[in-house]
């Protein structure tokens, strides 16, 4: 994705009052770590061949490939008006789960989150 930023921003535009945004991306290292685990260097594999080709497109890409630390997916929500980002304590061996929160929308009508899907491809 070339511009996860405006990707993000439209997506929080996008939402109902109440609104969060849940992002699903791959669970990587929460730091880079030589030599990398089996599953980290799958996905380096990914970034190299396709990710990280795909998201230099355009000018002034993000360049950012498969292997998206926790702090990068929170810096970009931040960038793009989000007043949280909570990493979710979903376990899953390959993916890594987000809850983006909106400023001054923090729950729906019955106090539960209201979920928006925006898939991105």
């Amino acid at each position: 994705m070339s511009y996860p930023v405006d990707v993000l921003r439209a997506a929080r535009n996008l939402l109902a009052d109440g609104g969060v945004v849940f992002i699903g991306d791959e669970r990587t290292e929460d730091e880079f770590t030589a030599p990398a685990s089996e599953i980290e260097r799958l996905y380096y594999g990914f970034s190299v061949f396709h990710c990280l080709p795909v998201g230099m497109v355009g000018e002034d890409a993000a360049g950012t490939g498969t292997v998206m630390r926790a702090e990068t997916v929170r810096r970009y929500s931040d960038e793009a008006g989000f007043a949280s980002c909570e990493v979710l304590p979903i376990e899953h061996d390959f993916w890594r789960f987000y809850l983006l929160r909106p400023y001054g929308r923090e729950t729906g009508p019955d106090d539960r989150p209201v979920l928006t899907t925006v898939n991105v491809v």
